[in-house]
């Protein structure tokens, strides 16, 4: 017979595994009298930054330019808002509210600065667009006390100093200005550290926005903040006239230096300036646009049937050939969830069961998304009877959002 010499090492562990059961049959029992916590602090930190539903009051509205207001929005505490989520400068919230039977959804960019978070408010700048179901809206009939709720806020078109040159070249046309006003009031405050060149665009004088603000703070910042304005229907001395070119970027661009280019404004004003782009040889990393998309010129007539399943629910709705399958579930009375409505982020991906559409060239599907039948109903445009399966309906329109008041 063998004999197997055990270390003491060797018998410690022998030892542990035979009172193994013992010791934790101790350990339960020790721990029936523990509390588990109701509360983890990442949990509502999670919260904090990531709110699935913000609930608004507006506490005030400026007339900034003709057609085009600002609308000051605080935490409505009564609905259980107690305070706004931090964002950084160039992030951009979905708003919704209900009226009538319709769920009404549009996405703005923050004009506000990052810090006046801090004072419970954000800002959002709102151009009177002709047929706008929800701007046109606001126009006529917000005030204050009205109540509308919001998503966390969002976006790609923010600085990051590892990704983006030390210089950032932003071109704006008209209310495109929104998100590099809150740049500028961030560079202003100190709260975000690059320089911003802005190359804005509008058709005359008149309509610029936010005027004395842009000109107090390139006072206030020398060599941290400048703006160039380009008038395409206007000369006025001192001011490009025209239409934002490579040559005009380029001559207020860093001489020799990288920088990064944002771009923000009318598809038609992006459109131009992605032919633009090539001629600045710049790394692809650098270049970021977010575009208002104009809606497809479908001028028929026909009005289609969907049939739509979500989670137990099955029922149909009317979809106009003229607009979105999404503007459609909307009007419906259905808040789908969805966040930039131009078919980027995938919030609103669903799938096709029958039926076919038309969609934006901007619609960024995954080849998997094709080959299973996906789509975005934010950016699609139906051409016959569909059937479909969405996502969930969004928090944000599952309170009581009817614009009431305080």
């Amino acid at each position: 017979m063998k004999k197997v010499k055990v270390g003491m090492i060797g018998l410690f562990d022998m030892l542990k595994f035979k009172n193994l059961k013992r010791d934790r049959m101790r350990m339960i029992e020790n721990s029936s009298s523990a509390r588990l916590e109701s509360e983890y602090d990442i949990n509502a930190l999670s919260r904090h930054y990531h709110p699935e539903v913000q609930n608004l009051v507006i506490k005030e509205i400026i007339d900034e330019a003709e057609g085009v207001k600002s609308f000051i929005l605080a935490p409505d505490r009564q609905k259980g808002t107690m305070e706004l989520a931090p964002f950084k400068a160039g992030s951009y919230i979905n708003l919704r509210m209900r009226i009538g039977s319709s769920v009404a959804s549009r996405v703005y960019s923050l004009s506000s600065s990052p810090r006046d978070v801090l004072d419970g408010k954000y800002m959002v700048t709102v151009k009177k667009k002709d047929g706008g179901f929800f701007s046109t809206y606001l126009f006529e009939h917000a005030s204050f006390g009205m109540r509308l709720s919001s998503s966390e806020p969002f976006g790609r078109m923010t600085y990051n100093r590892i990704r983006d040159a030390r210089t950032v070249v932003a071109v704006a046309g008209g209310v495109g200005i929104t998100p590099f006003i809150s740049m500028a009031k961030a560079i202003d405050e100190k709260s975000e550290d690059f320089s911003l060149v802005l190359i804005y665009g509008t058709r005359t004088q008149k309509d610029v926005v936010f005027k004395d603000v842009l000109k107090r703070i390139e006072k206030d910042n020398p060599g941290k903040f400048r703006v160039v304005h380009v008038y395409s229907e206007e000369k006025v001395e001192g001011a490009e006239y025209g239409f934002i070119t490579s040559e005009i970027i380029r001559k207020y661009a860093p001489d020799g230096a990288p920088y990064s280019l944002f771009a923000s404004g009318p598809d038609v004003m992006c459109s131009f300036l992605e032919e633009q782009i090539p001629a600045l040889g710049l790394e692809r990393k650098y270049i970021r646009i977010e575009r208002t998309p104009d809606a497809l010129c479908r001028d028929e007539d026909d009005v289609y049937k969907i049939k739509v399943h979500s989670r137990d629910k099955v029922f149909e709705i009317e979809a106009p050939a003229c607009e979105t399958v999404l503007a459609s579930l909307e009007k419906s009375g259905f808040a789908m969830r969805n966040m930039c409505r131009v078919g980027g982020c995938g919030f609103c991906r669903s799938k096709i069961i029958s039926g076919n559409y038309v969609a934006t060239k901007y619609e960024k599907l995954r080849l998997a998304d094709k080959d299973f039948q996906y789509f975005h109903p934010c950016c699609s445009y139906p051409l016959s009877d569909m059937e479909i399966v969405v996502s969930s309906e969004n928090r944000l329109s599952q309170e009581d959002q009817e614009p009431n008041r305080l």
